[in-house]
């Protein structure tokens, strides 16, 4: 049985492929050549370019130098998911939802809470 050498090169995976986009994306949202990043976080435009593509991996110090450069999570940045965005209302039915909640004085919140829960059983166990 043979090992790889060490210097074979890995296969790049959709994932490495999908935080090369989330790299690109963040740094053309905020207006910065592949150059310009390169020097903000003290690499060559040529490693930006390989880290954009998925080719090559973030070290977790450049991956935190990266998420403070580019203004975004290290949680998104590494897995594309944003703790911020499951926190605020994705449709108009969970603002609405949110915003009738909040209308309830906080005493009675969990009250409600435990009505809300109890309609939501009722409708899961209809479609079943």
């Amino acid at each position: 049985m043979s090992t790889p050498s060490p210097n074979a090169k890995a296969k790049i995976t959709e994932a490495d492929r999908a935080r090369g986009r989330r790299i690109a994306s963040a740094r053309t949202k905020i207006e910065l050549t592949q150059a310009e990043l390169a020097d903000k976080v003290g690499v060559s435009a040529g490693l930006v370019g390989q880290w954009e593509t998925g080719s090559t991996g973030l070290t977790p110090k450049k991956a935190a130098i990266l998420e403070r450069v580019l203004q975004v999570s290290m949680t998104w940045l590494l897995t594309g998911n944003d703790p911020d965005q499951t926190r605020r209302a994705q449709t108009e039915t969970e603002l609405e939802q949110l915003n009738l909640i909040r209308s309830v004085p906080i005493e009675h919140q969990e009250r409600f809470l435990e009505i809300v829960r109890s309609a939501a059983k009722a409708f899961i166990k209809k479609e079943t």
